[in-house]
């Protein structure tokens, strides 16, 4: 895994990551199995009601924007936590909480830690 990339990742997610969301990097690159064309998977959940047009503006599209600059497909995926509970049988919900690394969790931005803590 490119700690520039990861790191680059971070720093835009802190800028645009409301108050109580969380963000998780998921996949390959989570796995540390990553080829070089591999993506950066980015998982976002929002605690909020619904997911509106201007979350892509103001969160997704950003870290879109990180990748073009860094030559990198970055892949963000926009969820509220209570869509993302809903779906916690799914495989998705469950390759991220098995393999998932959450780096971001409301305000505590500084550590990386497995996901299990929010999804168990």
């Amino acid at each position: 895994m490119r700690t520039d990339v990861l790191n680059r990742i971070k720093e835009t997610l802190r800028k645009v990551i409301p108050a109580g969301g969380h963000a998780f990097l998921y996949g390959s690159q989570a796995r540390n199995e990553a080829r070089p064309d591999s993506d950066w998977g980015i998982l976002i959940l929002l605690d909020k009601p619904k997911i509106e047009a201007e979350d892509y503006d103001n969160v997704s599209y950003p870290l879109v924007e990180l990748g073009w600059l860094l030559n990198e497909c970055v892949s963000p995926v926009l969820y509220t936590l209570k869509d993302w509970m809903r779906y916690r049988f799914s495989p998705f919900v469950h390759s991220v909480k098995d393999k998932g690394i959450q780096f971001l969790s409301a305000e505590d931005i500084t550590a990386d830690s497995r996901c299990k803590p929010i999804m168990g």
